[in-house]
Formats: C-alpha cells, structure tokens, sequence
C-alpha cells in the first residue's frame, strides 16, 4: 500500500491495540485487522497471480476496454487491454497499454504483447484501484476477432449519442458542459472551462455523483406515501441503475448509487436507513471487490465530501434543537429560510474542509473561494439536469422539436450564466491557493488533534475560536517561512522537461519542449496560486511563437555567447548559447540550478549544484546531483560521480537562499 494509505493505517492499528482491552474499542480493532486481513488475500490471491506473467512475451486475445482513447500515434489508441486469452490458455486479467492498434472500445483482436509490471509512476495507484497490475507493449501480429456485444460497450455508444445530441441542440461550450455533468462525458469538454470550474472549486459538478443522482432520481419521489408508492420506489431503483450503468460505474456513482439503493429499501419495507451507515456499507461493498480502491483519488475525495455533507446535516439538527425556543417567536417561513441557508452554508464549508487533505496530499489544486461558488452555482445544477433530460426526450419524438428547441435555448442560457458566474468566482484574489504540501498536512493534523481534545473534555463550541486562532497563526508562520524561498518545478515531458521557478508570488519559466510543456507549464502556474510571470526563457534550438500573456519573452538563441541577467527578488541568471545546445543556470545564494537545451559545448566547463537533465548530458556541465524524470535515459550508463535523483511525478528543487536545498518527489538511484 502507499506511504499515505499505510502510515496513518499503522498509527491506527496501534492505537487501537494499545487500546483493546476496553469493550468499546474493540468493534474498532476487529474492523482494522479484517480490513487488514482481506487486503493481504487480495494481494495474494487476486494480484500476486496476475503480476507472475510480468516477464512474459506472449500471444493475447484482448477486448479493447471503455477507457480507450487516440494515441499519440495515427490509427492507434491507449487505455486498457482485458485479456481473454494468454498463451493459449484461458486468461481474465487486465492490462494498459500506451500504443494499439485500433479505432473504438469494443473491439477484439489477437496480438504478441510484451507483458511487464507496472512502473512506478503517479498512475499506480490509479491502475491498481481500477483492477490494472500489468503494463503491455504492442510488439505486432495483428489479427481481428469478433467484437464484443457486453453491455458497458452499448451503453458506452448510447453515452456518446445522447452526448452528440445535446451538443446538436446547443451551442458548443454549453453542449459540452451539459454532456459532462448529466452523462459524465467529458472527452469533448475543452480545457478552458474544465479549468474555470477547477479554479473555482466546483469541479465536482463535472464528474457526476451523489449530488447528481440524488437530483435526477428525486424526480419521481411524488408517488411516496400514497397507495401505490412501492411501484414507484422501484421505478426510482431502476433508473438509478439505468444511471449508474450508463454514465461508466465511476466510484463516486457507484458510491452514491449503493447509499440511494439502501434508501429506497429502507422505503420500501418501511424501516428507518442512516446515511452514514449506508455510506460505510457502500465503501465495504467497493473495498471488497478490489481492495484497491480506497487508494484511488476520486474515491477519498468522494467519501470525504459525503462524510462532510453528513456532518453538515448533524450539526444543523442539533443547532435547531438547541435554538428552537429562541426562534419559535419568529415567523416560521422565516425561521424555514434561515435554516435552509444555514444549513447551505455549512455543507459547503464541512464539504470543502473535508476533501481539502486529500487535495492538498495528492497535489491538486485548492480554491480560496470554494465556499462562495458552491452557494452561487450548486443550486442551478438541478435545474439544469432537467433540462437536458427534457431536451433528450423531445429530441426522440419530430413533432416535439420546437419544445427541444425552447429547451435547449433556456438550458443554452442558463449554463451560460452557470460558466459567467463560475469564471467570477476563478477570477477573485484567493481563488488560486499554493499551499505548501507538508506543513498544510501538518496543521490540518494539529487542527485535528486538537478537535479531539476538545470534543474528549466536551467543549466543542470553545474548539471554534482555538482552532481559527491556530489557524491564523499557523498562516501567519508559513508567510514568514516561505518569504524569499525559491521553488523549482520541473514540469511537462518526461524526457524534455520545463523548469518553472517561483518566488514571493513572482514565476520565471526556463521553456524547453513543445505544445504538450507549454500546457504543463500553463497548469502549474495555475496550481499553484497563479503568481505573477515575470520573464520566459526560450531555450529551443528552433524557437517558434509563444503566447503566453507575458511580452517579456527571451529567446537564447538570439542572444551573445553569454549574457546575464537579474531575476525575481535578488537571483541571477546565467545565458549560455553556444553551437548546438543552451544553457541557463539560475544563482539563488550559493546554490545554482541549471537547465540545457541540445548539447552545449563550452571552452570551460561550468560547475552547478543541480543540473536538471533531459535527452542530453554535456561534458561542459558539471554537476554535483542530477534530477530527471525519464525512466531510462540514454546518458544513464554514463553518470559517474554524480548523485542521481529520478522522479516519476513533478519533481521540486525548494532553495532557502543561504541556507538550505531540499529535493521532493524524487529518489536516490544507485546504478549498478
């Protein structure tokens, strides 16, 4: 399992041991180790046979899976391989693939694959979780079979058609949200929106979940009560799993469609459900059928939110019993609408603290305005699902096509207003957060800790004001610490990587690559509270064309043999261009961090710190550690003295000038 899963796994088992001889602690013990104990079977009887055929070249018979998309190569795709048959034996197993022949998901053919295990990259753990523990390369021999008929390929092309006539009755960027937040297509969403959303913080409108289902299966609650209310809590069971199948079986559907489905059971026979133990049902019914799935991100930040809603709900009730004598002298429509509000205002602020650790730990992005926009545009997603379920079902009938076209213009405007008010709240001051990773966690577990205490000596409404004056004092000291620190992200390909340096809300950009950089580059600005971009270096060879809202744009190639010039708050930066290749070296303090380009070839060789390396080593540069991101470079063999870093995700050089240099997200290679 990973550090994040295992660590805080450990500290729980042995508290829970520490504590087991009393009675009420041993519900919990017993629940930890079968949690425990069902994830060794599975890693022993599931994934250990499956990870044996890592080694093998073999002839395979796979169906092309639901994920499949264009490769980077014409006529091929990437995804995931079920494979069928493995050497002419009987085989049920999955594996990706970067590079296939192939036009649609669906298909089936028989190929020479070369099998491995999985590298170790940002992606294992969401392989894992979706039931992937082998990585294939395409090695030829293609032969066609007969496709497959199962039914997630039907409904995968009912999604796709219902996703084309929504975009057929509406303009694009409307067609597309609506795709995306009714059906949970997003292959068509462009970028530009997707950031919007994410910057606001309600990114979690585009992947349909509970909200969703809860909204569109709400609409056949009217026969509830009545005589005949059964047959329509049935009708309402299978249109949640019409939805669920439809929309691909993502957790968050999944989890929501497993807490619905107990609801409307407990409706049915007439018995009472509690949604946090309908909730923890469905994540053991998750758990159990791959025990990876708790690893991936969308499942923690799904249950994080719902635990958070859940906790909402609990703290209005408990508000309303202990202020209902003071408001009974109220108008009660009044007191209703102050309810509602506050109970509005709450789930947005225990949702967004909830799922907050999960974004901070995975590196995503965290909004400053999360709470605004939710209260802003959550309540129009209602409407907006309705619609679009109308526009679908006019669409059938051709004599209904003017009431489709009077829905789709409403629809067409409302979701215009939903994106106008979604870039309002991106574009105010604290919508962009850079929280500094480690020490975010660690205030959050204080702020943790100390709920426990308080809620152990039952003086949770003192916990209030301790907590915002910790808080505000834990803001006060990471300012202050990150005052003057430097930042370096290496971001974009893999075997080409662009620097990004950033200091006191200030961003350089040391460029090298192509569109696939600049897009990285642009998302890492983004992520990381949107600082200012000061200058861009373009170290290209054959430099083209960038816009990149900066005018200040130094190309190397234009330049002397060597220039230098200041930088940010009190850093140098170093140009070489000479021959074949560029170099930049950037002076924090003592310490110099330099990016190539090419292979540069000077009279005398300059020494650095860190050298962060590409395709290309230079006998010119002389560096003390190297960090890359390429699993295997070519220059490997030839590292001698050096000290190696490798980084299967973004790795980040942190510069304390005069003081300290610390490396993350890498590790230490030692070759053999």
């Amino acid at each position: 399992m990973p550090p994040l899963v295992l660590v805080p796994a450990a500290a729980l088992l042995v508290f829970l041991l520490f504590l087991g001889f009393h009675s009420i602690y041993r519900p919990m013990l017993l629940g930890a180790l079968s949690g425990a104990l069902c994830f060794f079977l599975f890693a022993l009887l599931a994934v250990r046979p499956v990870e044996s055929r890592a080694g093998q070249t073999a002839w395979c018979t796979v169906t092309v899976e639901t994920d499949a998309e264009p490769s980077y190569q014409e006529g091929s795709l990437r995804g995931t391989l079920h494979v069928t048959q493995c050497g002419g034996e009987t085989a049920d197993f999955r594996m990706t693939c970067d590079s296939f022949p192939g036009a649609s998901p669906g298909e089936r053919f028989t190929a020479r694959f070369q099998i491995e295990e999985l590298e170790n990259s940002i992606y294992l753990m969401t392989y894992k979780s979706r039931g992937v523990y082998l990585q294939a390369e395409y090695l030829g021999g293609y032969t066609s079979e007969t496709p497959s008929h199962a039914l997630r390929f039907s409904l995968l092309a009912l999604r796709r058609e219902l996703a084309g006539a929504l975009r057929y009755w509406m303009p694009d960027e409307e067609g597309e949200l609506e795709a995306a937040v009714l059906l949970g297509h997003k292959n068509a969403l462009r970028d530009s929106v997707q950031d919007t959303f994410r910057t606001a913080g309600i990114s979690h409108l585009l992947a349909v979940s509970g909200l969703h289902v809860t909204l569109l299966c709400g609409i056949f609650s009217f026969g509830y009560r009545r005589r005949f209310f059964r047959p329509f809590i049935l009708l309402r069971a299978v249109l949640v799993l019409f939805y669920m199948f439809l929309t691909g079986l993502p957790v968050s559907v999944l989890r929501a469609g497993i807490v619905f489905l107990l609801s409307l059971a407990g409706d049915f026979f007439l018995q009472p459900s509690d949604p946090l133990t309908s909730t923890g049902v469905a994540a053991l019914l998750i758990g159990l059928q791959n025990a990876y799935a708790p690893c991936d991100v969308g499942f923690q930040l799904s249950f994080c939110a719902v635990l958070g809603v859940q906790l909402a709900g609990t703290a209005v009730q408990w508000e309303q019993n202990a202020a209902a004598e003071k408001l009974s002298r109220f108008p009660e429509p009044l007191t209703e609408a102050f309810w509602r509000l506050a109970e509005n205002l709450q789930v947005a602020v225990l949702a967004s603290l909830a799922t907050l650790p999960v974004l901070v730990a995975q590196g995503m992005t965290a909004s400053g305005v999360s709470v605004l926009s939710n209260l802003l545009v959550v309540w129009m997603l209602q409407f907006a699902l309705q619609l679009g379920m109308l526009i679908l079902a006019f669409s059938v009938v051709p004599f209904l096509a003017p009431l489709a076209h009077m829905a789709s213009l409403v629809l067409s405007l409302w979701l215009h207003w939903m994106i106008a008010l979604a870039e309002w709240c991106a574009g105010l001051p604290l919508a962009q957060v850079d929280l500094p990773r480690r020490y975010t966690l660690l205030v959050l577990a204080v702020l943790a800790l100390l709920a426990v205490l308080f809620w152990k000596r039952k003086r949770l409404l003192l916990y209030l004001p301790a907590a915002a004056l910790c808080a505000i004092l834990a803001v006060a000291l990471g300012v202050r610490a990150q005052q003057d620190v430097v930042r370096i992200l290496m971001v974009g390909a893999s075997n080409n990587p662009s620097a990004v340096c950033i200091q006191n809300g200030r961003a350089l950009v040391l460029f090298r690559g192509g569109q696939s950089n600049l897009r990285a580059v642009t998302t890492c600005l983004a992520e990381h509270g949107a600082p200012e971009l000061t200058m861009l270096i373009d170290l290209r060879q054959a430099p083209s064309d960038l816009d990149f809202g900066t005018s200040q744009i130094v190309c190397v190639e234009e330049l002397s043999e060597f220039s230098t010039l200041p930088v940010l708050d009190g850093l140098t930066l170093d140009l070489y261009h000479k021959g074949s290749g560029n170099l930049a070296v950037l002076g924090a303090g003592d310490r110099h961090v330099a990016v190539m380009a090419g292979n540069i070839r000077l009279v005398q060789p300059v020494s650095v710190d860190v050298l962060c390396a590409a395709g290309a080593l230079s006998e010119s540069v002389r560096a003390d550690s190297i960090v890359y991101c390429s699993a295997s470079p070519s220059w490997l063999e030839k590292a001698t003295d050096e000290t190696l870093l490798y980084s299967f995700s973004d790795p980040v050089i942190t510069i304390r000038p005069g003081h300290s240099m610390i490396f993350e997200e890498v590790e230490h290679v030692a070759l053999q």
